[in-house]
């Protein structure tokens, strides 16, 4: 199970209640979601609350913009299971230091459920969370931002390799996943397909420390990408970090931009 940790004062005590009486649940819950969704929009947010429409619902984003002259484009930010949008780790950090560095970040909150689904529910939340991040691709006016990225954390990265493998999208220049984890003995596993088809390119960086499940797929995430001819994939381990990347937050944040500017196609805007 992931280890959790603190998120903003003054919020963090309703959060973490909220997501742990998720714990028994296998499947999304929007009223957990809403819960959630509500307690992070609140005055002390550091970010715009955007709420989005995706049919019948609705469901909340978090909008940093670029503090550079020059944009770099649009980067989508996707968190792991068992956390939200503005966690205090990896997700709200990114967001920020992303901002810093030209680009203009959305987090997107994803469907709320328990921190272990199996591989039915995994698929089910991959498949719900695929129109959200249309959705959020939408956002963005294409003459304005015509380069976006994404960036996932563990279940986050999945649905983002399995949303692009669905719908290929031209706007969207390069996948930075962190802390990934496949199924290496299902051939099926719908991520080690993503890795088989994406063109674009993926950056598969995880902890030396990470969970059993990231580490211990590794090669085989390697191994697929290798018998596809996919050149632009690329994996990086971060030597020392969990799953959390904690006291490595600023490592963390340099390999991520690092890449996404030297890899994907910036076309910077005034």
């Amino acid at each position: 199970m992931p280890k959790r940790h603190p998120t903003a004062p003054g919020i963090a005590g309703l959060l973490l209640l909220v997501i742990g009486l998720a714990l028994p649940l296998q499947a999304a819950n929007l009223s957990l979601e809403r819960r959630i969704s509500t307690a992070l929009d609140s005055p002390s947010l550091s970010g715009k609350a955007v709420w989005l429409e995706n049919g019948n619902n609705r469901f909340l984003t978090i909008y940093s913009p670029s503090e550079t002259k020059l944009s770099l484009g649009g980067a989508l930010i996707l968190h792991d299971q068992g956390t939200h949008a503005d966690w205090a780790e990896v997700v709200q950090p990114l967001r920020k230091h992303l901002a810093r560095q030209g680009w203009n970040t959305l987090a997107l909150q994803l469907p709320a459920t328990d921190t272990s689904p199996d591989a039915t529910a995994r698929l089910n939340l991959m498949e719900k969370a695929s129109a959200r991040i249309q959705r959020a691709i939408d956002y963005f006016d294409p003459q304005q931002q015509p380069n976006l990225v994404l960036v996932g954390h563990g279940l986050g990265a999945a649905m983002a390799l399995h949303h692009l493998a669905k719908q290929p999208n031209q706007r969207v220049s390069a996948i930075a996943a962190i802390g990934l984890s496949i199924d290496p003995s299902e051939e099926s596993d719908p991520v080690s397909q993503a890795i088989a088809q994406i063109e674009i390119p993926i950056l598969d960086l995880y902890g030396s420390r990470d969970l059993p499940a990231v580490t211990g797929s590794a090669a085989k995430r390697r191994q697929i990408a290798s018998a596809n001819a996919r050149e632009g994939y690329r994996q990086e381990v971060l030597n020392g970090a969990d799953h959390f990347f904690s006291g490595m937050q600023s490592s963390l944040q340099q390999r991520i931009h690092t890449w996404l500017k030297r890899t994907s196609t910036i076309e910077e805007q005034n």
